[in-house]
């Protein structure tokens, strides 16, 4: 090291960054650079539980929701099978209600038959009150729609053949037991004879 006539030596001791004892020191530079790479791990350690958080935050939302769809599924499931139940309880309760309605308007007809079985009175007398009662019954099943199937053609929605005869083809030809309908719908088909034309008819 070399004393300027200034009194200052070179080359400085800061140049090379050389300590009280003389021995070499980094630079702020060099410290900085070899203390970079760790400081880079760092960022990307907390880089990496910052998305580590976001997915913890994200999965709990997720569970969050399922758990209330799950609810929800639960509550649409207990209402549909309380409206079940109470759609079968009123179904029963009208059908109950109807039925009554229907036996309490024959309950009369009952005491009728019961009057008339218990009856001392001629064979005559008998007949026409039975007609009376049979007349009333009726009236009252057409009062609920009741209606007599027409037994003059033969049709396989309102007739059921259960025997042949000779005669007009489709022609009902006799009825073993008449069929009814209420409504569109049929209660029972009219249990019919039906005539088909034969070969000597033809000719």
């Amino acid at each position: 090291m070399i004393k300027h006539k200034t009194g200052a030596f070179w080359p400085p001791s800061n140049l090379f960054n050389v300590s009280d004892n003389g021995d070499m020191m980094n630079s702020p530079d060099s410290a900085e650079n070899e203390a970079s790479p760790e400081k880079g791990e760092q960022t990307e350690l907390e880089k990496l539980k910052s998305e580590l958080e976001l997915e913890k935050l994200e999965s709990k939302k997720l569970m969050e929701l399922a758990d209330g769809y799950l609810d929800s599924a639960r509550r649409i499931k207990a209402e549909f099978e309380n409206y079940q139940k109470r759609t079968a309880r009123e179904k029963e309760e009208t059908t109950l209600y109807a039925t009554g309605k229907v036996v309490s308007e024959m309950l009369p007809l009952l005491d009728d038959l019961e009057r008339a079985l218990s009856a001392q009175c001629s064979l005559e007398e008998f007949k026409e009150g039975i007609s009376k009662i049979h007349q009333n019954m009726l009236a009252l099943f057409e009062d609920y729609g009741l209606k007599e199937i027409p037994t003059e053609t033969f049709d396989p929605t309102y007739h059921e053949a259960f025997s042949v005869g000779e005669g007009e083809d489709g022609k009902i030809l006799e009825v073993y037991q008449k069929g009814y309908s209420l409504g569109t719908k049929v209660l029972r088909c009219s249990k019919v004879k039906v005539a088909k034309e034969t070969g000597e008819n033809n000719g």
